[in-house]
């Protein structure tokens, strides 16, 4: 979204900033406590590698399918409306884990745990836009407070398993999405601009709440800018080492003998990491492209977790797990608002769901890959592998960054 003259000077309400940054606070920080105790309570049991990451790559089908049509009924309604929704199911859903079988069960529940926990991360973005004029200071703020949740929640899950069981966890996990909820609520109700006809009539109001192709249409039409196509691609090498920590990252820790508690205490490392570099972004794009600062810093973030077995003891776990997380804070708010000004105001939500939907891509591709990879040559050679074909990716792009300058100055302020 090109900045448009005044926009610098507009200072949004601190009420309405709390609101929009508690919601990917409390967003955000269910996907930490997720990746704690889900892959403990798969692993209690014993699936095969593939089936173990299916539970994993199954909480992003739904994304894939609905990023797209989540983003623009944000366009449409307003994100706020969106966000009530999809923050109070995401609320409810932790309590029925525990109840669940067989691993067949987790793998429907994750379906609609992920649909809702993404929706509230595209939502807390496209809310950037809507309110707060695409500005990467404020994605920056954002990023930042996010990691508040990721300091705090995973070692709460972890001491909440390990002293009083799966239950327990699972009940901290619903009442922490709450908080998501009551921000929302806070938000100030939005006027969404329309013409006489974008307004349904209420015969018409269902129709617009179903996918539509004009709008997967409009949303894969902005590929065809090379800037955004670039950010989108990096954004989803991103999450594909997001993806290998909330999954196998796990469950070879607990392999090594590390306990719930224990892997729940390295995420604050992490959040300490990502806080701090995420305040360096605004400053680091007056040196430097942003294309060239995401690109560069999350090729490091995915080498680090994907150098995971190298990692003898637990201090060197704490040290990776900082400046790995750190490299995703450093890029988190450029990818951000690069993506939204590419798209200008009228598709910002359509374009945080096309970045939601290559995430989730990667998200599915990762854990489903590693899983056939690890059956083939083993786990431990599978975070090498995934690590490698990342590498080529990440290379490919420096090659067309290189050649194509014209593009990485658009990630200048």
């Amino acid at each position: 979204m090109n900045n448009q003259p005044g926009d610098e000077a507009r200072h949004v309400p601190w009420r309405t900033q709390i609101a929009v940054y508690g919601v990917g606070l409390f967003t955000t920080s269910v996907f930490h406590i997720a990746s704690v105790i889900i892959p403990l309570y798969v692993y209690m049991m014993k699936p095969s590698p593939f089936l173990f990451g299916l539970v994993f790559a199954a909480a992003h089908f739904l994304p894939l399918l609905f990023s797209i049509h989540a983003g623009a009924l944000m366009d449409r309604l307003g994100a706020r409306r969106v966000m009530l929704f999809c923050t109070a199911s995401a609320s409810l859903l932790p309590l029925f884990y525990p109840l669940a079988p067989g691993i067949w069960v987790l793998i429907f529940l994750q379906l609609f745990l992920g649909l809702f926990e993404s929706m509230g991360w595209i939502g807390a973005q496209t809310m950037i836009g809507q309110y707060m004029h695409g500005r990467t200071t404020y994605a920056g703020r954002l990023s930042f407070t996010i990691r508040f949740g990721q300091l705090a929640a995973p070692p709460m899950a972890g001491i909440t398993w390990d002293l009083a069981g799966p239950w327990s966890a699972f009940i901290l996990m619903s009442i922490w999405a709450c908080g998501s909820l009551f921000c929302a609520l806070l938000l100030p109700v939005q006027k969404i601009q329309t013409t006489a006809a974008d307004r349904p009539d209420v015969k018409e109001g269902l129709r617009n709440l179903m996918p539509s192709w004009s709008d997967y249409r409009l949303a894969f039409g902005l590929l065809s800018a090379p800037s955004v196509a670039i950010i989108v691609a990096l954004g989803a090498l991103m999450h594909m080492g997001n993806s290998v920590q909330s999954s196998f990252y796990v469950a070879w820790l607990t392999e090594m003998g590390i306990t719930g508690t224990a892997v729940g205490l390295l995420s604050p490392a992490g959040a300490i990491g990502a806080a701090f570099f995420s305040l360096l972004t605004a400053r680091l794009t007056r040196y430097l492209s942003g294309f060239w600062i995401v690109l560069l810093s999350l090729w490091l973030g995915i080498l680090l977790v994907c150098a995971t077995p190298l990692f003898g003891t637990y201090l060197l776990l704490q040290i990776a797990m900082f400046f790995r997380s750190g490299m995703n804070g450093l890029a988190q708010p450029l990818v951000i608002t690069l993506v939204l000004r590419g798209a200008g105001k009228t598709n910002q939500g359509k374009a945080i769901g096309l970045r939601g939907t290559a995430n989730r891509l990667a998200s599915i591709v990762a854990p489903l890959a590693m899983g056939a990879i690890g059956e083939w040559v083993g786990v431990r050679d599978a975070f090498f592998v995934v690590g490698g074909l990342a590498s080529l990716a990440m290379i490919s792009m420096a090659l067309y960054l290189w050649r194509h300058p014209e593009v990485a100055r658009k990630g200048e302020d």
